[in-house]
Protein backbone atom coordinates (compact mmCIF):
# COMPACT_ATOMS: atom_id res chain seq x y z
CA UNK A 1 0.00 0.00 0.00
CA UNK A 2 3.39 2.30 0.96
CA UNK A 3 4.72 2.63 -2.51
CA UNK A 4 8.96 2.04 -2.16
CA UNK A 5 9.73 5.60 -3.56
CA UNK A 6 7.43 7.31 -1.43
CA UNK A 7 9.83 7.74 1.35
CA UNK A 8 13.08 6.27 -0.31
CA UNK A 9 17.02 7.27 0.49
CA UNK A 10 18.50 9.70 -2.28
CA UNK A 11 21.85 8.34 -4.02
CA UNK A 12 23.65 11.15 -3.77
CA UNK A 13 27.07 9.35 -5.38
CA UNK A 14 30.11 10.41 -2.93
CA UNK A 15 28.07 12.84 -0.53
CA UNK A 16 29.42 13.55 3.00
CA UNK A 17 26.16 13.78 4.42
CA UNK A 18 25.15 10.32 3.24
CA UNK A 19 27.72 8.81 5.53
CA UNK A 20 26.04 10.49 8.52
CA UNK A 21 24.70 7.63 11.02
CA UNK A 22 20.92 7.60 11.17
CA UNK A 23 21.16 7.57 15.05
CA UNK A 24 22.77 10.93 14.85
CA UNK A 25 21.18 12.24 11.98
CA UNK A 26 17.78 12.08 14.02
CA UNK A 27 19.09 13.47 16.83
CA UNK A 28 21.25 16.09 14.92
CA UNK A 29 17.55 16.90 13.41
CA UNK A 30 15.56 17.90 16.79
CA UNK A 31 18.79 19.20 18.05
CA UNK A 32 18.39 21.77 15.01
CA UNK A 33 14.86 22.40 15.18
CA UNK A 34 15.13 23.36 18.64
CA UNK A 35 18.75 25.34 17.76
CA UNK A 36 15.87 26.88 15.22
CA UNK A 37 13.46 28.09 18.14
CA UNK A 38 15.96 29.38 20.55
CA UNK A 39 18.81 30.92 18.13
CA UNK A 40 18.67 34.97 17.81
CA UNK A 41 18.76 36.27 14.55
CA UNK A 42 22.09 36.69 13.60
CA UNK A 43 22.67 32.35 14.65
CA UNK A 44 19.48 32.08 12.43
CA UNK A 45 21.10 33.46 9.55
CA UNK A 46 24.08 31.17 10.26
CA UNK A 47 22.30 28.01 10.05
CA UNK A 48 20.09 29.45 7.04
CA UNK A 49 22.81 30.09 5.08
CA UNK A 50 24.88 26.39 6.10
CA UNK A 51 21.13 24.46 5.48
CA UNK A 52 21.11 26.15 1.67
CA UNK A 53 24.58 25.00 1.16
CA UNK A 54 23.76 21.76 2.44
CA UNK A 55 20.50 21.32 -0.27
CA UNK A 56 22.85 22.69 -2.74
CA UNK A 57 25.43 19.36 -1.68
CA UNK A 58 21.94 17.66 -2.06
CA UNK A 59 21.59 18.53 -5.31
CA UNK A 60 18.71 20.95 -4.94
CA UNK A 61 20.54 24.01 -6.52
CA UNK A 62 19.17 27.33 -5.14
CA UNK A 63 16.68 27.89 -8.13
CA UNK A 64 14.95 25.09 -7.34
CA UNK A 65 15.13 25.78 -3.67
CA UNK A 66 13.14 29.13 -4.71
CA UNK A 67 10.84 27.51 -7.01
CA UNK A 68 10.04 25.56 -3.83
CA UNK A 69 9.12 28.33 -1.51
CA UNK A 70 7.69 30.10 -4.03
CA UNK A 71 4.31 28.75 -3.23
CA UNK A 72 4.02 29.80 0.41
CA UNK A 73 4.63 33.18 -0.81
CA UNK A 74 1.02 34.62 0.39
CA UNK A 75 1.67 33.38 3.54
CA UNK A 76 5.40 35.03 4.03
CA UNK A 77 2.96 38.23 3.46
CA UNK A 78 0.49 37.47 5.84
CA UNK A 79 2.62 36.48 8.62
CA UNK A 80 4.50 39.82 7.68
CA UNK A 81 1.31 41.79 7.48
CA UNK A 82 0.17 40.60 11.00
CA UNK A 83 3.64 41.12 12.82
CA UNK A 84 3.74 44.87 11.28
CA UNK A 85 0.58 45.32 12.84
CA UNK A 86 0.55 43.48 15.94
CA UNK A 87 4.05 43.75 17.64
CA UNK A 88 3.00 46.14 20.34
CA UNK A 89 6.25 46.64 21.67
CA UNK A 90 6.85 48.93 18.77
CA UNK A 91 3.79 50.86 18.15
CA UNK A 92 0.14 50.84 19.38
CA UNK A 93 -1.57 47.67 18.54
CA UNK A 94 -3.51 48.04 14.70
CA UNK A 95 -0.20 50.76 13.85
CA UNK A 96 2.39 49.45 11.29
CA UNK A 97 6.19 49.36 12.85
CA UNK A 98 9.32 49.05 11.37
CA UNK A 99 9.74 46.80 14.42
CA UNK A 100 7.06 44.88 13.82
CA UNK A 101 8.68 44.47 9.93
CA UNK A 102 11.39 43.16 11.80
CA UNK A 103 9.55 40.62 14.04
CA UNK A 104 7.90 39.40 10.87
CA UNK A 105 11.24 38.26 9.01
CA UNK A 106 12.63 37.23 11.89
CA UNK A 107 10.02 34.52 12.65
CA UNK A 108 9.89 33.61 9.11
CA UNK A 109 13.17 32.89 8.96
CA UNK A 110 12.85 30.47 12.10
CA UNK A 111 9.94 28.86 9.60
CA UNK A 112 12.58 29.02 6.77
CA UNK A 113 15.38 27.46 9.08
CA UNK A 114 13.07 24.61 10.31
CA UNK A 115 11.70 23.38 7.00
CA UNK A 116 15.22 23.57 5.72
CA UNK A 117 15.92 21.02 8.44
CA UNK A 118 13.30 18.67 7.89
CA UNK A 119 13.50 18.74 3.85
CA UNK A 120 17.74 18.20 4.32
CA UNK A 121 16.82 15.18 6.35
CA UNK A 122 14.18 13.73 3.96
CA UNK A 123 17.12 14.12 1.25
CA UNK A 124 19.32 11.90 2.73
CA UNK A 125 17.48 9.67 5.20
CA UNK A 126 15.49 6.48 3.91
CA UNK A 127 11.99 5.74 5.79
CA UNK A 128 14.16 1.98 7.30
CA UNK A 129 17.05 4.57 8.64
CA UNK A 130 13.88 6.78 10.54
CA UNK A 131 12.13 4.22 12.10
CA UNK A 132 15.40 2.65 12.95
CA UNK A 133 16.65 5.06 14.83
CA UNK A 134 13.78 6.22 16.03
CA UNK A 135 13.69 3.17 17.75
CA UNK A 136 17.01 3.27 18.93
CA UNK A 137 16.17 5.99 20.91
CA UNK A 138 13.34 4.92 22.36
CA UNK A 139 15.07 1.66 23.50
CA UNK A 140 15.01 2.65 27.58
CA UNK A 141 11.39 3.68 26.91
CA UNK A 142 10.64 0.44 25.41
CA UNK A 143 12.41 -1.66 28.06
CA UNK A 144 9.80 0.08 30.80
CA UNK A 145 6.96 -1.49 28.40
CA UNK A 146 6.31 1.70 26.38
CA UNK A 147 4.80 0.34 22.81
CA UNK A 148 8.11 1.63 20.46
CA UNK A 149 7.27 -1.02 17.48
CA UNK A 150 3.30 0.57 17.10
CA UNK A 151 4.72 4.11 17.27
CA UNK A 152 7.75 3.11 14.60
CA UNK A 153 4.95 1.54 12.47
CA UNK A 154 2.63 4.71 12.97
CA UNK A 155 5.30 6.38 11.78
CA UNK A 156 6.28 4.51 9.07
CA UNK A 157 2.50 4.82 7.83
CA UNK A 158 2.39 8.50 8.05
CA UNK A 159 5.41 9.48 6.70
CA UNK A 160 4.51 6.80 3.41
CA UNK A 161 0.97 8.06 3.09
CA UNK A 162 2.13 11.75 2.93
CA UNK A 163 3.67 11.81 -0.42
CA UNK A 164 0.43 8.94 -1.74
CA UNK A 165 -1.87 11.60 -0.88
CA UNK A 166 -0.25 14.44 -2.54
CA UNK A 167 0.57 11.87 -5.52
CA UNK A 168 -3.43 11.21 -5.49
CA UNK A 169 -4.79 15.29 -5.33
CA UNK A 170 -2.53 15.76 -8.71
CA UNK A 171 -3.62 12.62 -10.70
CA UNK A 172 -7.42 13.99 -9.42
CA UNK A 173 -6.60 17.37 -10.15
CA UNK A 174 -5.29 16.75 -13.61
CA UNK A 175 -8.08 14.41 -14.29
CA UNK A 176 -10.42 17.79 -13.71
CA UNK A 177 -8.08 19.82 -16.24
CA UNK A 178 -8.27 17.17 -19.23
CA UNK A 179 -12.19 17.27 -18.87
CA UNK A 180 -12.12 21.16 -19.19
CA UNK A 181 -9.81 20.75 -22.72
CA UNK A 182 -12.21 21.78 -26.11
CA UNK A 183 -13.05 25.94 -26.58
CA UNK A 184 -12.18 26.45 -23.01
CA UNK A 185 -8.67 24.70 -23.00
CA UNK A 186 -8.80 26.90 -26.33
CA UNK A 187 -9.44 30.15 -25.14
CA UNK A 188 -6.96 29.75 -22.06
CA UNK A 189 -3.89 29.69 -24.62
CA UNK A 190 -5.22 32.73 -26.51
CA UNK A 191 -6.35 34.44 -24.12
CA UNK A 192 -3.54 34.10 -21.66
CA UNK A 193 -4.48 34.53 -17.96
CA UNK A 194 -7.93 35.88 -16.78
CA UNK A 195 -9.90 36.39 -13.49
CA UNK A 196 -12.40 34.03 -14.83
CA UNK A 197 -9.66 31.67 -15.35
CA UNK A 198 -8.24 31.82 -11.98
CA UNK A 199 -11.98 31.35 -10.48
CA UNK A 200 -11.94 28.20 -12.32
CA UNK A 201 -8.64 26.82 -11.01
CA UNK A 202 -9.62 27.47 -7.63
CA UNK A 203 -13.13 25.97 -8.00
CA UNK A 204 -11.10 22.67 -9.59
CA UNK A 205 -9.19 22.90 -6.25
CA UNK A 206 -12.34 22.48 -4.32
CA UNK A 207 -13.54 20.13 -6.29
CA UNK A 208 -10.98 17.42 -5.82
CA UNK A 209 -11.47 17.35 -2.31
CA UNK A 210 -14.34 14.72 -2.39
CA UNK A 211 -12.85 12.56 -4.56
CA UNK A 212 -9.69 12.68 -2.90
CA UNK A 213 -11.31 11.89 0.33
CA UNK A 214 -13.28 9.04 -1.07
CA UNK A 215 -9.89 7.36 -2.09
CA UNK A 216 -8.47 8.22 1.08
CA UNK A 217 -11.12 5.88 2.32
CA UNK A 218 -11.09 2.89 0.41
CA UNK A 219 -7.33 2.99 0.74
CA UNK A 220 -7.57 3.33 4.96
CA UNK A 221 -9.38 0.43 4.68
CA UNK A 222 -7.17 -2.11 2.92
CA UNK A 223 -4.31 -0.11 4.45
CA UNK A 224 -5.63 -1.43 8.10
CA UNK A 225 -6.32 -4.94 6.85
CA UNK A 226 -2.50 -5.68 5.76
CA UNK A 227 -1.12 -3.99 8.53
CA UNK A 228 -3.52 -6.14 11.22
CA UNK A 229 -0.27 -7.64 12.45
CA UNK A 230 2.66 -6.36 11.14
CA UNK A 231 5.00 -4.37 12.82
CA UNK A 232 8.14 -3.17 12.48
CA UNK A 233 10.73 -6.11 14.20
CA UNK A 234 14.13 -6.04 16.30
CA UNK A 235 16.14 -6.06 13.28
CA UNK A 236 15.52 -2.69 12.67
CA UNK A 237 17.57 -1.97 15.43
CA UNK A 238 20.19 -4.10 15.52
CA UNK A 239 21.93 -2.43 12.75
CA UNK A 240 21.96 0.77 14.87
CA UNK A 241 25.37 1.07 16.40
CA UNK A 242 26.17 4.82 16.65
CA UNK A 243 29.68 5.99 16.60
CA UNK A 244 30.73 7.03 20.04
CA UNK A 245 32.05 10.63 18.71
CA UNK A 246 28.86 11.41 17.21
CA UNK A 247 26.55 10.60 20.33
CA UNK A 248 29.28 13.02 22.49
CA UNK A 249 28.67 15.24 19.68
CA UNK A 250 25.13 15.56 19.85
CA UNK A 251 25.28 16.19 23.83
CA UNK A 252 27.87 18.82 23.49
CA UNK A 253 25.28 20.54 21.22
CA UNK A 254 22.26 19.65 23.78
CA UNK A 255 24.59 21.21 26.67
CA UNK A 256 25.01 24.57 24.21
CA UNK A 257 21.15 24.76 24.14
CA UNK A 258 20.70 24.10 27.50
CA UNK A 259 23.55 26.43 28.47
CA UNK A 260 22.27 29.29 26.13
CA UNK A 261 18.39 28.91 27.56
CA UNK A 262 19.14 29.32 31.14
CA UNK A 263 21.75 32.11 30.20
CA UNK A 264 18.94 33.97 28.98
CA UNK A 265 16.70 33.14 31.41
CA UNK A 266 19.64 34.81 33.88
CA UNK A 267 20.10 37.43 32.04
CA UNK A 268 16.31 38.22 31.67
Amino acid sequence: MIPGAAFSSNRLGGNILLSVHPVIGLGALFLGLTSCLLASPVVLGLIAAGLVVALILTGLEPMAQSRALRPWLPMVLIILAIHTFTTTASAPLGTPSWGGVLAGGKALLRVGCTVGWLALYSRVSSLDDLVGAFRWWLQPAERLGFPGQDLALVLAVAMGTAPVVLGEGRRIAAVVRLRRSGSTGQQSHRGGRSVGQWARRQLDRVRVVVPLLESLGRRAEALSLSLRSRRPGSEAVSHMSPPAWGLFGLLAWLLVLVGTSIGRKVIG
